[in-house]
């Protein structure tokens, strides 16, 4: 334990450490001083920096529901129908996850370019349907950040209905349970542990996500992640960025940390 207690301290407390100590310099310092202020803080609320943090947790928010709501039919019916097919199903949704997060939406950027993308063009040359595109919009960062980040939501609501007993269904549905019933006193409460985990990955991936705005928003908002690279890189203005960097940590902290209490591990591992 002492091993991996040090490892966690040294790559994760201590950079923490440090970015909270820069937040409380003065802006465009390089250095940690006694010069103590929370000028940054109020510089990210004045000044309209919580716009971004807004608009990231949102699309978090957003993407974290759908994906859920996308999440839970296919986990039941991969898990229903457990066999070679569902084996099969499995795989070609987690391969995506070996292939750079970049070249993804790359790809979904051909997918969706008005005019000679492939749905654009497939519809045009096949049917002489001319449709237009949601590219560089909020919608189309939304479908990127979907199409990124649900299998981290699948894989552990996957995980939480191996819990679920066919049998206890069975007999519920003997007994005159009707489908709503078996899902509030049967699903759900055993799969709670496993869809809370994909819902705490999936929104603190969506959180800190920026790929998708980029490529497929066209920037049409800034999100927190965009603002706290302006101001480390191109502003050099590092203690406005790490009051930045830090208000985000805050902000998932506040949701972590709660769902976390919820999960007990040790019997999701044990199954």
């Amino acid at each position: 334990m002492l091993p991996a207690a040090i490892l966690l301290f040294a790559g994760f407390l201590v950079p923490i450490l440090i970015v909270a100590a820069y937040s409380f310099m003065p802006a465009r310092s390089f250095g940690l001083s006694t010069d103590i202020t929370a000028a940054n803080y109020q510089t990210a609320f004045l000044d309209g920096y919580w716009m971004p943090l807004f608009w990231s947790a949102l699309g978090a928010f957003l993407t974290t529901t759908t994906c859920l709501l996308l999440a839970w039919p296919t986990a039941k019916a991969l898990d229903r129908f457990a066999g070679r097919w569902a084996t099969i199903a499995t795989l070609l949704i987690a391969l995506p996850i070996f292939i750079s997060e970049s070249v993804r939406l790359f790809g979904l950027l051909l997918f969706m370019m008005p005019g000679g993308g492939i749905l654009a063009g497939s519809l045009n040359a096949a049917f002489g349907i001319s449709i237009g595109t949601i590219l560089n919009t909020q919608l189309a960062a939304l479908v990127g950040l979907v199409y990124i980040h649900f299998p981290f939501v699948l894989f552990p609501l996957l995980l939480g209905f191996s819990q679920v007993s066919r049998e206890q269904v069975e007999a519920a549905r003997d007994l005159g349970a009707t489908p709503w019933q078996v899902f509030r006193e049967i699903e759900l409460p055993l799969t709670a542990p496993g869809a809370t985990i994909g819902v705490l990955l999936c929104f603190v991936l969506s959180l800190g996500a920026n790929a998708e705005m980029s490529i497929l928003g066209g920037q049409a908002v800034t999100v927190i992640a965009r603002a706290i690279e302006q101001r480390f890189n191109y502003a050099q203005d590092w203690p406005l960025g790490a009051a930045l960097t830090m208000l985000v940590i805050l902000l998932t902290a506040l949701v972590v940390l709660p769902l976390l209490k919820r999960v007990d591990l040790d019997r999701l591992i044990r199954r």
